[in-house]
């Protein structure tokens, strides 16, 4: 175990398993316990082109981690990659345009809770974009 930097205890047997962390913990490595708690996490990932959302349950349920990956996955569609994109540009010009960081941010969520920016992120992401800069650079 001296040449790993992590270390992931994951056997079937919890003792076992007990063994690794405790090792682990001797020699200062981080360590990744399947069946308990851990000192760093693997969690399971949706990825997009734009962003990455991370699940976990801290070891506690697998399977639900890989449930919630799978929800996500099916809920987060195409328009949330462009919705990443249009906020970046929108940022870009609100540091210009307003001056208060905290100004900013409440036209950059005024653009997010807006249905009628998200409906035509697709279908008319011309449109969108002009919609949202109207909100953030007045």
């Amino acid at each position: 175990m001296r040449w790993a930097d992590l270390v992931v205890a994951a056997t079937n047997d919890p003792v076992m398993n007990k063994r690794i962390v405790d090792e682990a913990e001797k020699q200062g490595k981080w360590c990744n316990r399947a069946d308990g708690l851990s000192t760093f996490l693997i969690p399971s990932v949706v990825e997009r082109e734009r962003f990455k959302v991370a699940v976990s349950t801290e070891g506690r349920s697998p399977g639900m981690s890989r449930y919630l990956r799978q929800v996500l996955d099916a809920q987060l569609d195409h328009r949330y990659d462009l919705m990443v994109a249009l906020q970046e540009e929108l940022r870009e010009a609100a540091k210009e345009a307003v001056p208060s960081q905290k100004e900013r941010e409440e036209r950059l969520w005024q653009v997010l809770d807006d249905e009628q920016v998200w409906s035509l992120l697709e279908s008319d992401p011309v449109e969108a974009r002009q919609i949202a800069l109207g909100m953030v650079v007045r």
